[in-house]
């Protein structure tokens, strides 16, 4: 069992399993594979509930900033930590119990999100040309929209950029051009002019995922995201978050005192010379003034609609 707990801790931390959802499935699936052992090492209901925590805290801990991991970890031990339960069995039930409903849950919002942002992208369209999207990074939830209103023979197409240094964006195009939508590629230093005027792009709307989003509306993503929102914002262009409400930062109204992680220097320059000095900041914030709308499972919201709508659906979370 620990080996595989470290196995899966090593790919999220090296972004071989990527993307907040993603993960968040993964340790939902890891810690409900491993019940029946946790149970055997565990004395009592309350050991059970340490190891569950040990775990799971150490699988969250691998990306610190994917807020739906975590907030995933707490929905589970506040079940757990239910004062009807008494033994080991009873931690089982509530575990397979509650793994399965936040599978689901999951899934629906997924799949309403979805819904949502295909009715909303479906209202740009364009009568004289293609409706031309400009995303970032790798978002299983924007992907799954373009592909779906590509689906309803709407003519779309797709800008992205690499996102640089691990290049999860050419995952984007891939994906894209593997199932028949016209996808264009970037440097990551070209998204803002591109998204601009000026350019003659013709950028209708930017469509980004979300690793964390604040109460107050500002989100935490892939780093290169703030310059394409800016240049968005001076143009007026519409910028839609694709988010399940899940991804809340608990308690957190602005990310302003918010650490961004960095990572290794070596994935930007593996033999950079003595004295050069590397920043290699994988996340950047996107401040809520930059953002037109959220596409989540309860509609579109404003972003000053975020905290009320939390408060009603995932109160704990406040």
């Amino acid at each position: 069992m620990n080996k595989e707990i470290n196995d899966i801790f090593d790919q999220i931390r090296t972004l071989k399993i990527q993307g907040a959802t993603i993960i968040a499935k993964n340790i939902i699936d890891t810690l409900t594979k491993h019940i029946d052992d946790i149970a055997e090492e565990s004395k009592d209901h309350d050991e059970f509930i340490r190891n569950i925590m040990n775990i799971a805290k150490k699988l969250a801990v691998a990306q610190p900033i994917e807020s739906m991991a975590q907030n995933i970890i707490g929905f589970i031990i506040f079940e757990l930590q239910d004062s009807n339960i008494n033994d080991i069995e009873d931690c089982k039930r509530t575990m397979r119990e509650i793994t399965l409903s936040l599978n689901r849950t999951i899934g629906e919002n997924e799949r309403r999100f979805i819904e949502n942002g295909t009715v909303l992208i479906e209202s740009l369209v364009k009568k004289t040309r293609p409706l031309n999207i400009f995303t970032h990074c790798y978002s299983s939830g924007v992907r799954s929209i373009l592909e779906k209103v590509d689906n309803r023979n709407i003519d779309i197409k797709v800008f992205n950029i690499e996102t640089r240094p691990v290049f999860q964006g050419r995952m984007t195009a891939t994906k894209m051009s593997d199932v028949g939508i016209n996808v264009t590629m970037c440097l990551d230093s070209a998204a803002p002019f591109l998204i601009s005027k000026k350019s003659g792009s013709n950028i209708d709307a930017v469509l980004i995922g979300a690793d964390s989003v604040s109460l107050g509306g500002s989100i935490i993503n892939k780093s290169g995201g703030y310059g394409m929102a800016l240049s968005a914002f001076n143009e007026n262009i519409p910028v839609y978050i694709v988010t399940s409400l899940l991804k809340i930062k608990k308690g957190v109204n602005n990310f302003i005192d918010i650490p961004i992680e960095t990572r290794p220097f070596k994935e930007i320059w593996p033999e950079a010379p003595v004295g050069v000095n590397i920043m290699n900041l994988a996340f950047d914030v996107i401040p809520s003034e930059f953002i037109t709308g959220f596409i989540t499972e309860f509609g579109i919201l404003k972003p000053e609609e975020i905290k009320d709508a939390v408060k009603e659906h995932y109160p704990r979370l406040i």
